[in-house]
Order: C-alpha cells, then sequence, then structure tokens
C-alpha cells in the first residue's frame, strides 16, 4: 500500500508518519510512506504513480487541502482520502470529495489507527487492480469496479460503475490481469459475471441494462461458464 503524507508543518507529517510506522509493525501490515509539503507536490507525484490513501492538511499555504484534493480525484477517484485539520469547518464541502475520515489536530494515535483501520478495510475489499495508461497516465482500476471491457478501434474502453477509461492495452494483456469473475464472452468483449443480472439469447444483460454480446461459436460453454459461477455464489453464501 502506496500512502502520502501531506502538510506544511514538517512536525506534524514527521508525527504521522511515526504513528503510521507504529502501527504497521504493531499489525504487521506493510506500506509505503511519502511525504510531500504542498499541494503542488503531491498532485505532479500523484499524475506520475497515483497513491492508494492519501492523508491532507486542509490549510497550506498555496494550493490548500481541498483545491488539492479536487485536482487528486479527477486523476484517479479510486483512493482513500482522509483529512488532517484544525476544525470540521470543511466537513459537508469534503463530503463531495469522499472523505474516508477526518484527523483534527493536536494529532492522536487513536485517530490516526481509527482513520487507518477505515482505509484498510477498503483497501483489503478492494483487492486486485489492473494498471493500464490513460491519456498518458498510469491508471490503476481495481477489479471490483470494472463492469465488462470491450474492443473500440484501435483501444479498449474499460466500463467501470462510475466512468469509462480508454486505454491501448490490448484485452488480450488486460484478461491476464484478471480473476476468475471475469469471463472471454467474445473476442471483443470481456463481461464481470458479478454484474450479470441475466444471461439472454444473444448477450448478457447486466445490471445496469448494459448488455455484452456473447460470441456465435461456444455459446453453450459460456452458459455453463455462468451457471458454474452462479452456483459457487450461492455456496459461498450459504456456508
Amino acid at each position: 500500500m502506496n500512502i502520502a503524507i501531506c502538510d506544511d508543518s514538517t512536525k506534524d507529517v514527521e508525527l504521522i508518519c511515526a504513528l503510521l510506522q507504529e502501527h504497521f509493525d504493531k499489525n504487521g501490515f506493510i506500506g509505503e510512506l511519502h511525504t510531500f509539503s504542498s499541494g503542488e507536490a503531491l498532485v505532479k507525484a500523484f499524475a506520475a504513480q497515483p497513491f492508494d490513501v492519501v492523508f491532507l492538511d486542509i490549510y497550506m499555504e498555496g494550493m490548500n487541502g481541498m483545491k488539492t484534493a479536487e485536482r487528486l480525484r479527477e486523476l484517479n477517484p479510486s483512493f482513500s482520502l482522509v483529512f488532517i485539520t484544525t476544525s470540521k469547518d470543511h466537513a459537508l464541502d469534503s463530503f463531495s470529495l469522499g472523505t474516508s475520515s477526518y484527523v483534527v489536530k493536536p494529532i492522536k494515535r487513536e485517530d490516526i489507527d481509527r482513520a487507518f483501520f477505515k482505509c484498510r478495510d477498503v483497501f483489503l475489499k478492494n483487492g486486485r487492480f489492473i494498471e493500464v495508461m490513460s491519456d498518458r497516465m498510469k491508471r490503476r482500476i481495481p477489479l471490483h469496479k470494472i463492469l465488462f471491457m470491450e474492443v473500440y478501434g484501435k483501444e479498449v474502453l474499460v466500463h467501470t460503475s462510475t466512468e469509462t477509461i480508454k486505454t491501448s492495452t490490448p484485452l488480450d494483456e488486460l484478461e491476464k490481469m484478471t480473476t476468475a469473475s471475469f469471463l472471454r464472452c467474445h473476442r471483443s468483449y470481456m463481461v464481470n459475471l458479478r454484474y450479470v443480472e441475466a444471461i439472454q439469447l444473444d448477450d448478457f444483460r447486466l445490471r445496469n441494462g448494459s448488455l455484452v454480446p456473447l460470441r456465435q461459436r461456444g455459446r453453450s460453454e459460456l452458459r455453463d461458464a455462468y451457471a458454474d459461477f452462479v452456483s459457487d455464489r450461492l455456496f459461498e453464501v450459504s456456508l
């Protein structure tokens, strides 16, 4: 897990790093800490390599925390955000930025632990992801958010629950990064079976209404694969 700490107070940055490292050592968790003293520096680094968790001070010189968070969400919406602040005056505004937690100064160990536990749970729940290049930026897309992927000309469109991402990474390569819940149902399509509502004569119907076509040959195998997936899911629920 890659974690960024951004605060123009060197003392607070050092304290957060120390408390997080203590948390890692105590709970056997592995994480990389990256520190920044300005929103501008964080945005530049984030554009090159998104972080999984960002601890961000709201009141900073130059680009403040709210503006920095907006820029980060534009670059990549899939990360946990923890605001570091002297008050909760911006609580309502920060809600739209998908804030995971608040840590109010003076910083306390229990507040850092509580905030990180929330972020860690999200990270573990999201599990695996694929990394693709999109608009000359590296994007990390959690597998659980992907509905389906389709070849579109020389690109692949990755349809997620919140957006559609274009990438030049071939579908054959993306298939190697996926898990058992993904099915190559067509030369140009791959579907996440977790989002399938029903299998029809010519396509899968997803819960959001999207239709993903089935290849002409081997449709019985596709139907069997879907039936096996549903059966396994029902078994998991019954345990």
